[in-house]
């Protein structure tokens, strides 16, 4: 913090101008250490000690992107982990989505497993497994009824899961082929 002296009532302009120019000279020490961090013509600031703050919220103009709070961290953009992570004393909770009637389109699952209504007649025919992203793997669960996989990008010759069956894939974009990780209740001909 800048070290101002006070300049008394009783002080005159003309000898205290020693003074102005001493406190003057302190607040261009302090804003020039400021300016180092804070660069107002790109909007950036540099760090290289410690943040600590109450929350933290990283906002793109429409959403909030990245927002800690004391409870929760909530990421709502696309993120690559470099290293591995590590969870303490945590479960992973992916979504689910219930009484699902159409599969997703390519790139678009949203969730984890999906619980396929059999009951009504919408997965009559073989399902046709649109692309994912690489490495992504999905659920889906036979509710109400069996269906049938249709295996053109599938690393199967059939896939038939009964009623309250299910199976996981795992989508390679390399091969464009979705490859079964696990089942119940499901047959499977390779």
């Amino acid at each position: 913090m800048a070290s101002i002296t006070t300049i008394l009532g009783t002080d005159s302009v003309s000898s205290s101008r020693i003074v102005f120019n001493n406190n003057f000279a302190a607040l261009n020490t302090e804003l020039s250490d400021i300016a180092t961090l804070f660069n107002t013509t790109t909007q950036t600031i540099t760090l290289t000690g410690e943040v600590a703050c109450g929350a933290l919220k990283v906002n793109n103009g429409t959403i909030d992107t990245f927002k800690v709070t004391t409870t929760s961290a909530t990421i709502s953009v696309e993120s690559t982990f470099s290293k591995k992570i590590t969870m303490s004393g945590s479960a992973i909770i992916e979504a689910i989505e219930s009484a699902v009637t159409t599969i997703p389109i390519a790139g678009e699952y949203k969730a984890a497993t999906y619980v396929l209504d059999a009951s009504g007649g919408a997965f009559s025919s073989a399902i046709v497994l649109p692309a994912a992203t690489t490495g992504q793997k999905v659920t889906f669960v036979s509710d109400g009824g069996p269906i049938t996989f249709d295996v053109t990008n599938v690393m199967a010759t059939s896939v038939a899961v009964a009623a309250k069956g299910s199976v996981t894939f795992v989508y390679d974009g390399t091969t464009s082929k979705f490859y079964i990780v696990s089942s119940v209740n499901a047959t499977i001909a390779y």
